[in-house]
């Protein structure tokens, strides 16, 4: 008799583990997406003396190299990687001046443009400031659009950056800038 007690036991038991291993399992479904911070490095640039007001000027500020799939697999415990991105949206963009001075800053420009390329996507995507205020500053926080899907650009290795503007009044010194781009890379397996 006791036998019999105990099968009626045993399956219900096996019934609930059951449906808690496929609660389990959704969960680790929603588990396997994350959003990623990137920030691309700081990639410095020489901006030359300049004494043309009247046009746009451009200096590309080199490149570098940075390994997209490593850096999911790294933060996702090896578990996804660059074929598992769904999304990438630009976040921020800061430029900098290492060496600025009262007559050599960002108030010299009128406006300021950053852009980066891939190896992925060589057509640059662009950010810029169309009316940079005539203040002293050392940096600028570009605005950007986080809603343009920026995906193409990051299933690439290699990145390309460059920086521009119009001035508003001449340089007399080379400004030494750096450039850094951060987006939001959300993964899902």
């Amino acid at each position: 008799m006791k036998q019999i007690k105990l099968i009626p036991s045993l399956v219900m038991a096996t019934a609930i583990a059951s449906v808690f291993m496929l609660q389990s399992c959704t969960k680790i479904g929603n588990v396997l997406q994350y959003n990623l911070a990137l920030q691309s490095g700081s990639v410095t640039v020489a901006i030359p003396p300049m004494a043309n007001t009247g046009s746009m000027a451009s200096v590309d500020a080199g490149s570098n190299t940075i390994n997209i799939d490593s850096f999911i697999k790294a933060h996702t415990a090896g578990l996804l990687g660059v074929a598992n991105i769904q999304s990438v949206k630009l976040t921020s963009c800061t430029i900098t001046v290492q060496n600025a001075s009262a007559a050599n800053n960002f108030a010299n420009f009128e406006s300021c443009n950053a852009a980066f390329s891939s190896n992925a996507e060589i057509t640059p995507y662009s950010v810029n400031i169309a009316d940079n205020p005539d203040v002293y500053a050392t940096s600028l926080t570009m605005p950007v659009d986080t809603t343009t899907e920026l995906k193409n650009y990051l299933v690439g290795n290699q990145f390309n950056y460059s920086v521009g503007g119009k001035l508003r009044r001449s340089t007399t010194d080379t400004l030494n800038c750096t450039i850094q781009f951060q987006f939001n890379i959300r993964v899902q397996g």
